[in-house]
Parts: C-alpha cells; sequence; structure tokens
C-alpha cells in the first residue's frame, strides 16, 4: 500500500503542479497547493456487492468530494456516475489501466468557481462485485484556504481548511454557499 500511496502522491502533485503553472498564481499559492510537509492524503478501498436490483440501491450518494484532488482507480468495473448540468446523471466507463481525476471543492474554491468539484455518486452493479480504489489530497488542515490573488472579485471567504471540512461535514452540499463573500 505504500508503495501506491507514493505513487499516487508524486502524480497529484505533478497534475497540480501542470494545473496551475499556466495560471501564473504566486510561488505562495503553488506552494500551498503543492506542498508535500503536512498534507493530507487519504486512500479509501470502496467495496460494491452485487446487487440482484440496482435501480433500487446505490452504493454511495452523490457528493463532491472535500480537499483539492481525487484519484479513483474503478479496478475494472463500471459504477461511477457524474452529473453534467442540463443532462442528468452520466455512466463514466471504466477503461483499463485508466484513472479518473476528480477536481475537489478546496480547488473549486481557489479557483475561484472557475472550475467546478465534480457532483458524482457510486452505483452498485448487478453482476459483478465492484472494488474502487480512491486516493484524496489536500492541504494541511491549519493552512487558509481562499480564492487565488490573480482573481480580483473573490466570491469565497478565507478560512481554516479545518473550518471548511467541519462546514462541509455538517451542511454537506451547502458548505459552499455558506462561505460565499
Amino acid at each position: 500500500m505504500d508503495a501506491y500511496q507514493n505513487q499516487m502522491k508524486l502524480l497529484i502533485h505533478n497534475l497540480l503542479f501542470m494545473i496551475l503553472e499556466p495560471l501564473d498564481v504566486t510561488q505562495e499559492e503553488m506552494n500551498w497547493v503543492i506542498s508535500a510537509h503536512d498534507s493530507q492524503s487519504v486512500l479509501q478501498l470502496n467495496s460494491y456487492p452485487s446487487c440482484p436490483n440496482p435501480s433500487r440501491a446505490v452504493g454511495l450518494a452523490s457528493h463532491t468530494d472535500s480537499l483539492l484532488l481525487t484519484i479513483l482507480n474503478q479496478c475494472g468495473i463500471d459504477g461511477l456516475e457524474i452529473f453534467v448540468e442540463g443532462l442528468g446523471w452520466r455512466r463514466v466507463p471504466s477503461v483499463e489501466g485508466a484513472l479518473v481525476v476528480n477536481l475537489g471543492d478546496l480547488l473549486h474554491i481557489f479557483f475561484n468557481a472557475k472550475f467546478p468539484a465534480v457532483t458524482h455518486r457510486a452505483m452498485v452493479n448487478q453482476l459483478e462485485h465492484r472494488i474502487s480504489v480512491a486516493y484524496f489530497h489536500g492541504p494541511p488542515v491549519e493552512s487558509r484556504v481562499a480564492p487565488s490573488s490573480k482573481f480580483q472579485k473573490p466570491c469565497f471567504k478565507s478560512l481554516l481548511v479545518k473550518e471548511y471540512l467541519s462546514l462541509k461535514y455538517k451542511h454537506f452540499f451547502e458548505a459552499l454557499s455558506l462561505i460565499r463573500a
């Protein structure tokens, strides 16, 4: 597991660097997003047993991820769905050897709502037991999250990461609206 987590951390840092570098963010902001020191990372193994009537069950209810980025390995079996505005729920096909990258709430805040956090859910499968592996990455909980200084009119208030996580825990989908500037 340690080797997998180390590879995911390296991948996350490379992805974040590629996302942020062309946006001309300050070095301090780059360090906050990419910092490996005291960053949060969680590896979550998900198990969704087969279900005889999958239309009557959900593996994981709709949500957005709270941290910066999530890397998901679907392990070869479909079940992930994303919500597309105006179209509804759409299946994300599992592609052998491919990983899914979800933008989380903290990057949504940092990007001043220019890039949305992805609303998604996990569905159960009628025939197969589904396993997925999610790697969540975020900044230190004692650090502050706010829109990048490059945005002249921030649409979110600055707050500690741990304060946002507490709001998300208590208010779920309303958390972002509670910190609107």
